[in-house]
């Protein structure tokens, strides 16, 4: 993910410059910002830096543990943190579309996410799959059966798929997509939080509190 940024970086004409945090002569006095797509071990040294340095962050990190979340949420308090499992405008549109049909739809429902990715993800199922779940439990339990299932599969070099089905008793399904093509996606939706979160009090963002201002 990180090549996929340096490269969008290095096409744009913003002269946004970027260095890599894993460097031992890399300077924070003229940092902004700081984009993390690493792995959950690295969050006490990455909370370290941002902390004591005051850098907005943005984590696309998934697969933290209760207690690595509670550490982002006390972190929040002193720099302003935005914690995002997807960071695709295209999610946000399928959630539009997802709400919009919860809203109307009439007629119980059972539920199944499916969800694909490479191989070398580690995570499973993944946390823009559990977002989605979570989201649709938001909506009033009549509109779903639960519980929802979640099938999630690591195939080939897939950067991201994510399906929604709702199965009606009738034999009726009604399914929503999203497919990542490329990791540019992400990379664009990260450099814009980025430079929102610049601007923002201390606390926790979410990725949904961008968009909001954004669209």
């Amino acid at each position: 993910m990180g090549k996929a940024i340096q490269s969008l970086c290095n096409s744009r004409d913003d002269k946004i410059k970027i260095a890599n945090l894993k460097g031992h002569d890399i300077s924070l006095k003229n940092v902004s910002a700081v984009i993390d797509f690493s792995s959950p071990g690295s969050l006490d040294d990455l909370l370290k830096i941002c902390t004591e340095n005051s850098l907005p962050l943005v984590c696309g990190t998934t697969g933290f543990s209760a207690v690595q979340l509670k550490k982002l949420e006390v972190a929040a308090n002193k720099l302003p943190l935005m914690l995002a499992s997807n960071m695709s405008l295209g999610i946000a549109s399928l959630k539009k579309n997802l709400s919009r049909y919860l809203s109307t739809n009439t007629v119980p429902a059972a539920c199944k996410i499916i969800e694909i990715h490479h191989t070398k993800k580690k995570d499973s199922p993944s946390g823009t799959a559990l977002e989605i779940s979570k989201f649709i439990n938001e909506f009033a339990d009549l509109k779903i059966n639960y519980p929802i299932n979640i099938e999630a599969h690591r195939i080939g070099d897939h950067f991201g798929l994510h399906r929604i089905e709702f199965h009606s008793r009738e034999g009726a399904i009604t399914s929503f997509n999203h497919y990542a093509a490329s990791r540019n996606i992400f990379a664009i939706g990260a450099l814009e939080a980025a430079a929102w979160l610049q601007s923002q009090e201390f606390g926790l963002y979410s990725f949904s509190d961008f968009l909001n201002k954004k669209l």
